[in-house]
């Protein structure tokens, strides 16, 4: 069974690294599509968010860009996202929430990408989106709680901590 978790992992690795090179030169233009479509579809959310989007557009492009490049290692990626999950909770961010993003980035995403989009793309996405939004849900969830260390600043300090990956 952890085989074929293991492969699953590395095979949707490929399909996501392959689906954002596809929409890497409009990347700018598809995160700025997500928030207006997110804030359009759900205007109840803006209010969640500064004025300002420059830092949240390249927040979200830096998450996805380490999300792909790591998500054949997921022990690499859930200390940034345990801390991620923690900080929304403390937003506001309720569980519904997550729903409504990940549905609004792959409508995104299979908008930008037009016929090129593929059914093992949309898969590929919809599991790590699962993956990333369920470790994010239940460290917000367990935020407060005596199971969460008071301190997780490592943790926190986000992508910029992730090793570096060497071409195979």
């Amino acid at each position: 069974m952890e085989q074929h978790v293991i492969a699953r992992q590395v095979s949707d690795q490929h399909l996501l690294a392959e689906s954002l090179g596809l929409l890497a030169p409009a990347a700018r233009e598809i995160v700025a599509a997500f928030y207006e479509r997110l804030f359009v579809e759900q205007p109840r959310l803006r209010p969640m968010f500064t004025a300002e989007l420059d830092g949240q557009h390249e927040a979200l492009l830096r998450a996805v860009t380490a999300i792909v490049t790591h998500y054949d290692r997921p022990e690499q990626l859930v200390p940034a996202l345990t801390a991620m999950g923690r900080r929304h909770q403390e937003y506001g961010v309720r569980i519904d929430h997550y729903s409504v993003v990940g549905l609004t980035l792959l409508a995104t995403l299979r908008q930008f990408a037009g016929p090129d989009w593929n059914d093992e793309f949309e898969g590929a996405w919809l599991r790590a989106y699962t993956f990333v939004a369920g470790v994010m849900m239940q460290a917000g969830a367990m935020a407060g709680s005596w199971l969460t260390r008071p301190d997780d600043s490592a943790a926190a300090r986000g992508w910029d901590r992730l090793p570096e990956r060497v071409a195979a």
